[in-house]
């Protein structure tokens, strides 16, 4: 997958930096959708446009989310004020900027942990990688 013009731009400010096989720069991404607050500052930032925010939301993500966490919360509330079960994605307002869906595309990934240096709600993780057995020093 190529990368974006803003992608090849910040690949041209890291003089170290080289696509090894052209496929990532190295991070495993962890999100956990349960914390997102689906303010799309991931995909904002993301040189590889692995990360899009939509411009639906599905209200199942709220209900469906785990009691702790945030969207759980919203989850909760929501269920006191609805009449019945929503029947899918539902349209957000242009001027509601988050809980939206958040799409991610691994293969598209470059590992460069951007996203997770965005996220104001800590729902992605930049984890260094694992090494590969012949790389260990012995």
């Amino acid at each position: 997958m190529p990368l974006s013009r803003r992608g090849r731009e910040v690949l041209e400010r890291l003089p170290q930096v080289s696509l090894a096989g052209g496929s990532a720069l190295g991070c495993d991404i962890v999100r956990h959708d349960e914390l997102c607050v689906g303010c799309g500052r991931c995909a904002a930032v993301c040189p590889s446009d692995a990360n899009s925010q939509r411009e639906r939301f599905d209200v199942n993500q709220l209900l469906d989310a785990p009691p702790g966490s945030r969207r759980g919360a919203l989850g909760t509330a929501l269920r006191r004020l609805q009449r019945r079960a929503p029947d899918g994605p539902v349209a957000v307002p242009a001027r509601v900027t988050t809980y939206r869906t958040i799409d991610y595309d691994a293969a598209v990934c470059l590992g460069c942990g951007a996203c997770a240096r965005a996220c104001p709600a800590q729902a992605i993780e930049a984890l260094a990688p694992r090494v590969a057995p012949a790389e260990v020093a012995t």
